[in-house]
């Protein structure tokens, strides 16, 4: 208990500090608009100064009450509560601790100058009479400060509930995109693979004395195309590797496949998400037929083709940008008449 109560003083931000001084302050300088009515003279600065305290002095003690029970569990049923009786608490207190500063205070107040315009007594703080309402005159406005904080309060937890929700929501997506991509990565065209067994079928069969190479690099495609389960992750390298071995099939196979160069330098172990440069060049072929193709690594990764008009929209490239999207990156492309580059950001 007493931890807790330790540990709620020592949170006190300065916006809350803030609200109570300002309170304080007003409830102070409302008190000494009657001084309009009289001539304080050279007494001016004493009165100021004990109608500014004691309401300073007051705005401490309720904030000493109030911290407690506003830093227990946002959750709890009896959290109104508490705040109810906290604020009830500190009035209370703060009256026990302003009647005898008071009394004890040197300097004179607006009752004391009054009473002394008309020949009266001093003024005396303490009456039982008055204890009650003098109580709530502290309670009352320290309950609508208390609520206005607390209404806060649970608009910055909602905030922050949401901001949480979305985060969430968006580390799911990463998931389910990460799972997707995955899918797509262990798929391998079943139509290329047949083709490029009855490829190397009949290469054997014709004693081809480029079988055995055909061979290998359909089992080089294979392992890596195949999902390869126990990676923590594709790195650049290892897509740039999928794409030559792909465009390797294609060559047996006879069909066009443009040459490719590779410049990656130092980054060939940059983790990068499956599938996003194999898609590109399986597109710019289905669409053309470039005779080079170029993948290099710089401020981001690029990959190029000698060949115009790649950069119309259409639904792998809307499929690509919406992936890339979830990662917080880009696809940006540039165009001319005989050579078209995709720039892939990512954070």
């Amino acid at each position: 208990m007493i931890k807790h109560v330790l540990r709620s003083w020592r949170s006190l931000r300065l916006n809350e500090a803030l609200v109570f001084v300002s309170a304080a302050l007003l409830f102070g300088a409302i008190d000494l608009t009657s001084l309009l009515e009289l001539r304080v003279g050279h007494q001016l600065p004493e009165v100021v100064a004990r109608h500014l305290s004691l309401p300073l002095v007051s705005c401490a003690v309720l904030l000493l009450c109030w911290l407690p029970a506003a830093r227990s569990s946002a959750i709890h049923p009896a959290r109104r509560r508490r705040l109810v009786a906290a604020t009830l608490l500190g009035s209370a207190l703060t009256m026990a601790v302003i009647y005898p500063l008071a009394d004890a205070l040197p300097w004179p107040s607006l009752c004391d100058l009054y009473a002394q315009m008309h020949g009266k007594p001093r003024c005396t703080m303490f009456r039982m009479t008055a204890v009650i309402g003098d109580t709530l005159w502290i309670f009352m406005p320290a309950l609508m400060i208390v609520g206005m904080l607390e209404f806060h309060s649970l608009r910055r937890r909602q905030d922050q509930a949401a901001q949480d929700l979305l985060r969430e929501h968006s580390q799911l997506r990463r998931h389910a995109l990460a799972a997707r991509l995955a899918a797509l990565q262990a798929q391998v065209d079943p139509a290329l693979l047949f083709d490029a067994l009855v490829s190397v079928e009949q290469a054997y069969a014709g004693r081809d004395p480029g079988a055995s190479a055909r061979l290998e690099r359909l089992i080089r495609h294979l392992r890596v195309a195949l999902p390869r389960l126990r990676d923590a992750g594709a790195t650049l390298g290892g897509e740039a590797e999928l794409i030559a071995s792909y465009l390797d099939l294609l060559r047996d196979l006879g069909d066009h496949a443009p040459a490719f160069d590779c410049e990656l330098g130092s980054r060939g172990a940059t983790p990068l998400p499956p599938m996003l440069l194999l898609p590109l060049v399986q597109r710019a072929l289905r669409l053309g037929r470039p005779g080079r193709c170029w993948l290099k690594a710089g401020a981001g990764i690029t990959l190029g083709f000698d060949q115009g008009g790649l950069c119309n929209e259409d639904a792998d490239l809307a499929s690509l940008r919406e992936r890339l999207a979830v990662l917080d990156g880009r696809l940006l492309c540039t165009s001319s008449e005989d050579r078209t580059e995709f720039m892939l950001e990512l954070p």
